[in-house]
């Protein structure tokens, strides 16, 4: 998996900028969004994804400095990021039996379900959370031209249509989870280490990491096949439960969402 990675293109200069500019302790939101409105594809596709429904936005986003404002440095950061990845690693994602369409619904549910969360339980970590929450499944799309390289696909596929958990079937077949495949990747393009760190321990069982916690959490409750399942909503509690995280938040949070889906 190290020689896949090392392969990686690199990202185009408009997100190396944009990471320059998250990464600063100084960072203008006016010079950040300039550099995002000089791609106007990306800034089209920044606008898409911070009007989706389950954000509950009470009235369209029309402006990227507006964007900025309402979502976070460190989360327009992540939609940049992952409208540039979706085009720069080709895209199979036949072994899951999904789609980037499927994957990019799945991502959003993700995010908008932990910003929903952690703004009744401590909204000082909700910049990370959000952002790695957006960007933690695209690790499947080098996971899936691993597996069909090895010849694995149909083995793998027959694996989770059966009911092995994904991450579970991403070990067998690769020897890791496709969240540290993830954390792999941000590392390759150079992105901080407190959100590498968190990738690395999200598909981790006995993790102290809070933010991987709850993104444990996260991933059982919106998979990329049951989202928001009974059996997925039991799991997820269970493991809320586990780490001794704020259920009664997470269930208002889930009510929240459900209603604008």
């Amino acid at each position: 998996m190290v020689n896949e990675i090392k392969s990686l293109p690199p990202l185009p200069e408009s997100i190396i900028r944009i990471q320059e500019l998250c990464m600063s302790h100084d960072t203008n939101i006016e010079e950040l969004s300039k550099v995002i409105q000089s791609d106007p594809m990306l800034s089209a596709n920044i606008l898409k994804s911070v009007n989706s429904p389950l954000y509950g936005m009470s009235k369209e986003i029309s402006s990227i400095q507006q964007a900025v404002m309402l979502f976070g440095i460190s989360m327009i950061r992540g939609f940049a990021a992952a409208n540039a990845i979706k085009k720069t690693v080709a895209v199979d994602l036949s072994p899951y039996s999904k789609t980037i369409d499927d994957l990019s619904r799945i991502s959003t549910l993700q995010s908008s379900l932990v910003r929903e969360w952690y703004r009744n339980v401590d909204k000082s970590m909700i910049s990370l959370l959000q952002s790695t929450a957006f960007l933690m499944e695209l690790g499947k799309l080098v996971a899936s031209l691993k597996m069909i390289s090895l010849g694995e696909s149909d083995k793998f596929t027959t694996d989770i249509s059966q009911g092995v958990p994904i991450a579970e079937a991403e070990q067998r077949y690769l020897g890791m989870s496709s969240y540290e495949i993830a954390a792999m990747m941000f590392e390759h393009w150079n992105f901080e280490s407190a959100l590498t760190e968190i990738l690395h321990e999200i598909s981790n069982p006995e993790t102290k990491n809070k933010y991987a916690q709850v993104l444990n959490v996260i991933s059982k409750a919106v998979n990329l096949h049951n989202p928001l399942s009974e059996n997925a909503l039991s799991e997820a509690r269970e493991t809320i439960a586990v780490f001794g995280l704020n259920l009664s938040a997470f269930d208002e949070a889930l009510d929240s969402i459900k209603s604008k889906q």
